[in-house]
């Protein structure tokens, strides 16, 4: 089924001759107050329905800072306007929100959808954390500009991007102990062999495998069930996970390599 449009026309920004103006930067409740003004002016361009309702929600969105899913924020509704707190309704004008450029829908690997503000002029990219699902913004100046010259080495003319980095908050690492079973590393960490564990036969084996003390391991895929999936320089190992119990490993940060 094709996606009902809105058909949204923009009244607001222009200058006395129909030219788009540029707008200074405002921030915080300065900025959500010419945010909310912008909005209902593009309902009323045509004849939404529900306006002051619509208008009540998207208070309640621009009064949080946090990335939120469907389910967070009509909990938030019903917590401040339990009359408004129908999932349709909300999902519609959040929908609304995204095709007008207030909101921006992300999906992050593994994650349900969420929703985030969208302000003009502003860009930023996300740290994701793997273990708790933590979701830190950062913006970086100099990270912008080398994606803008790299684009230009390759004739490329970028239009919009998004840069997501997986790994571990700093909140996670310090509840982790320092030596770890291999078994309880994550995806994509990079670790280091510092104990082994279990009789000398098992310790051969492990030996004949490539796994010593000292050694560096990448982990490709560590679940519940199968077998721990490692990489050893440029081969791919895959341990039982009884044995990947007896490896004990320290995280090898990657900041060490700058």
């Amino acid at each position: 089924m094709a996606k009902k449009g809105f058909g949204f026309r923009f009244p607001f920004g222009r200058g006395r001759h129909g030219q788009a103006t540029c707008r200074v930067s405002f921030s915080g409740e300065d900025r959500h107050d010419m945010e909310r003004e912008q909005f209902e002016e593009v309902l009323r361009s045509f004849n939404a329905s529900r306006i002051e309702e619509r208008l009540a929600i998207l208070d309640i969105f621009l009064s949080i800072e946090q990335h939120v899913t469907l389910s967070d924020l009509v909990a938030l509704v019903r917590e401040r306007q339990p009359a408004l707190a129908d999932l349709a309704f909300v999902r519609e004008t959040m929908e609304m929100f995204c095709q007008c450029g207030f909101a921006q829908q992300v999906t992050f690997e593994n994650q349900e959808a969420r929703y985030e503000h969208h302000h003009l002029g502003q860009h930023h990219d996300h740290f994701i954390c793997t273990r708790c699902g933590q979701i830190q913004e950062f913006h970086n100046e100099e990270l912008e500009r080398l994606q803008q010259v790299i684009a230009r080495q390759f004739q490329f003319h970028p239009l919009q991007h998004r840069m997501e980095i997986y790994g571990l908050c700093a909140g996670c690492m310090a509840l982790r102990d320092a030596a770890i079973p291999l078994r309880m590393a994550a995806n994509g960490e990079r670790v280091r062999i510092v104990q082994l564990l279990g009789d000398r036969a098992l310790q051969a084996r492990l030996a004949d495998m490539g796994l010593t003390l000292g050694t560096c391991l990448e982990i490709i895929n560590n679940q519940p069930a199968g077998p721990t999936i490692v990489a050893v320089s440029a081969s791919r190992l895959a341990i039982d996970g009884d044995i990947a119990q007896h490896v004990v490993v320290a995280h090898a940060c990657r900041h060490d390599d700058i």
